[in-house]
């Protein structure tokens, strides 16, 4: 959703018929069990960060004048409250598996966002959301544009899932940034709130993928622990460009223009949404427009 900078973006609060079973592996893509633990400990994050931006979010409507503005944020949080209800039940099956660890770490994820909350200023707080948002934008253009890499041939209702998350990541890039600017403004204070929060959700992702990689005997394994290095190294090459451009003091978010194929999703969801919670993921290079028309 790119155009001018004052242009009102609709937002669409989507209700995804994801299904979630009990036979999803832990390694639900096969040939990269590596980035499977990965994904899993970052999903683990967002029943924990999403209602943080939320609660952010909604504290900070008050500050704000435009009708436009206001009701973006609404959707925002219609959008962030759907992200993680769904992942919440994605991870109810892993923890299922007898991870008995990731229960402290829930805990201290709750116990960090909840001290945020209360001791830090609405600012820090809409600043940490601005920055994790810049930081989702380009997480999300990595992820779809490396789609048949990351999940070709891997269980379809994760990488459905992950996907539809990251398509409306892409969506919603301007909410919490404008939101920021239009109470706050001061870039210094963005740039904090970015770095802040990229290492404080990695910390929590990593710690998250070790557990699990450790149960199962993995982390011990010099051949997993190289791939984990290569995939860290892959993202963060691979979100470099378009994260230093969010740094810069004149970026907005619609400087970024929208990959093509999230494009084509939003077109898609309206007629096929069930399809979408199901993709073929030995079929994701071709145009997803061209399958449902």
């Amino acid at each position: 959703m790119t155009g001018n900078r004052n242009t009102p973006r609709t937002l669409v609060v989507r209700r995804m018929p994801f299904t979630f079973d009990d036979d999803i592996s832990v390694q639900w893509n096969a040939a990269r069990p590596e980035w499977s633990y990965m994904v899993n400990g970052a999903s683990l994050t967002m029943p924990y960060l999403e209602p943080f931006l939320i609660r952010t979010m909604k504290k900070a409507l008050p500050q704000f004048q435009d009708p436009a503005l206001i009701q973006e944020v609404k959707d925002y949080i219609g959008q962030e409250a759907q992200h993680y209800q769904q992942h919440r039940k994605f991870n109810d099956i892993i923890k299922a598996k007898g991870y008995d660890q990731i229960e402290a770490l829930e805990k201290q994820m709750l116990d960090e966002f909840s001290y945020l909350e209360k001791n830090k200023s609405l600012k820090f707080n809409l600043a940490y959301a601005a920055g994790f948002e810049s930081m989702a934008l380009t997480l999300g253009h990595w992820l779809i544009n490396q789609r048949a890499y990351l999940f070709g041939g891997s269980d379809s209702r994760v990488a459905s899932l992950i996907l539809w998350h990251f398509v409306e990541e892409i969506e919603h890039k301007c909410a919490a940034f404008d939101a920021y600017q239009a109470a706050y403004g001061q870039y210094w204070y963005r740039l904090y709130g970015t770095f802040f929060a990229a290492i404080h959700i990695m910390k929590f992702s990593r710690r998250g993928y070790i557990i699990m990689m450790k149960k199962d005997g993995a982390w011990g394994s010099i051949r997993s622990r190289i791939n984990v290095i290569k995939y860290n190294l892959r993202f963060l090459t691979g979100i470099a460009p378009k994260l230093l451009h969010s740094m810069l003091p004149s970026h907005h978010p619609t400087d970024i223009d929208d990959p093509q194929w999230s494009k084509e999703w939003l077109k898609v969801h309206k007629r096929h949404d069930a399809e979408l919670a199901h993709l073929d993921t030995n079929n994701l290079m071709t145009p997803i427009g061209t399958r449902f028309s």
